[in-house]
């Protein structure tokens, strides 16, 4: 337990939920659908055209007045640990000037994507998650292929997809979910290694900064309908806590990670993102949050700005796009709600079609990823992460090593001909 580390009554806690600054048992928690507004948590209010504008905005009021209730509720009950002068009462947010773990950030400018789970196995990169977890089985996985060749290529940092949208997890997680641990991963799994944890181990011998992807589009965990989670702006309460769970131990079961990367933000709402960054930076000080942006919005001229993204992935100590790159150069002092704060940017793409492995993909012409490679580092001045997907063996295929071999000598080539870092 965080806070004090006291227990306030003796009392055997089968499972502990996080709420604020405070932890308590599952049991004092009301349920949610026993309050009055619950009905907006559930999508009826698109029914009303009355106040289908406040869609996006009263689930932040639904969600703070939920929390207080439960606050409220564990006090009277006496299940709250002392949070008085605790790290916990202390509210985080992006970094208001730059900071040595933002410039580490930036200084790293190149790293690999690696997305690898349950859909290089069905084909399938939206998998809905019906499939037996025993469907994932690499025969010769290797992870420590994957991060030999980033270190060949001369990329600083590695993101793993930790769970995708399938809700399969590349680790064996001992979370209570649904009155039961959770059982959706590599433990029953084909292959029972833990892949998140010879990731971790590869890059700390080949000096790769680490970093976890996780996506908040679940179709097997999320009970909501798979098409209205894409901009729903509120996780159901038990998927949410499932993933603060997670995350809490992802950043606890491997605290060499400086880096994570939260997919499909609009899933959830600003308060519920808030409390996942401040979970993430509470939990290891030192990482980077990044909140995906996704596309770019063309119709939006001007520079790439807090204001420009709608606030869709905020908070974030990372600005990014992916498949396009920003035009121009990325500004990281920006202003938002009266607040100035310091952000990276970053740009992801693949080096073929897919971002998992399929049969069928190839990899770009050297110059069209050198194109990415030189838009991004040198004229936005920002950082990109180039995805490969290791094959159902788990290994990468040698077209997109030498793929990456090639746009690492041109690099080098530029660099030294232009004199660029």
């Amino acid at each position: 337990m965080r806070g004090s580390g006291q227990r306030c009554r003796e009392k055997t806690f089968d499972r502990l939920s996080p709420v604020g600054p405070y932890w308590v048992t599952p049991d004092v928690i009301p349920n949610p659908n026993d309050l009055q507004l619950s009905t907006i948590l559930n999508g009826r209010v698109t029914q009303n055209s009355n106040i289908a504008d406040l869609y996006h905005t009263l689930p932040n009021i639904v969600y703070k007045m939920k929390q207080l209730i439960q606050i409220a509720v564990a006090c009277v009950a006496g299940l709250v640990t002392s949070a008085v002068g605790s790290e916990s009462a202390v509210h985080l947010s992006p970094d208001g000037v730059e900071t040595p773990r933002m410039r580490e950030w930036q200084k790293m400018r190149y790293g690999m994507f690696l997305h690898f789970g349950m859909s290089t196995f069905t084909g399938n990169e939206l998998d809905p998650g019906d499939q037996p977890s025993a469907t994932y089985a690499p025969k010769n996985l290797d992870v420590d292929q994957w991060i030999r060749v980033a270190k060949d290529a001369g990329m600083h940092y590695a993101v793993l997809t930790s769970k995708h949208v399938a809700g399969h997890c590349l680790w064996d997680s001992k979370i209570q979910f649904r009155g039961k641990e959770f059982d959706y991963d590599v433990a029953t799994s084909g292959n029972t290694n833990d892949v998140v944890r010879a990731f971790v181990d590869a890059c700390g011998k080949y000096n790769i900064t680490p970093g976890l992807y996780y996506c908040l589009l679940d179709f097997r965990n999320n009970s909501v309908e798979h098409k209205q989670q894409w901009g729903r702006y509120l996780l159901p309460d038990d998927f949410f806590g499932l993933a603060k769970a997670q995350l809490t131990e992802l950043a606890r079961n491997y605290p060499t990670v400086r880096y994570y990367w939260l997919d499909i933000p609009r899933a959830a709402s600003e308060a519920q993102r808030t409390e996942l960054y401040e979970l993430l930076r509470r939990e290891n000080p030192g990482c980077v949050v990044l909140f995906n942006c996704g596309f770019l919005d063309k119709k939006t001229p001007g520079p790439f700005t807090i204001e420009s993204t709608k606030a869709e992935s905020w908070p974030t100590d990372v600005l990014n796009s992916e498949r396009d790159v920003i035009p121009g150069q990325f500004s990281p002092t920006q202003s938002w709600r009266g607040t100035n704060y310091y952000l990276g940017y970053e740009y992801c793409d693949v080096i073929g079609k897919d971002w998992f492995w399929t049969a069928e993909d190839k990899a770009r012409p050297t110059d069209k990823l050198f194109e990415l490679y030189h838009d991004t580092v040198i004229r936005a001045g920002g950082n990109l992460l180039l995805d490969v997907g290791p094959n159902r063996d788990g290994k990468l295929e040698e077209w997109q090593i030498a793929a990456l071999m090639s746009l690492k000598k041109r690099i080098e080539t530029n660099q030294e001909t232009q004199h660029e870092p």
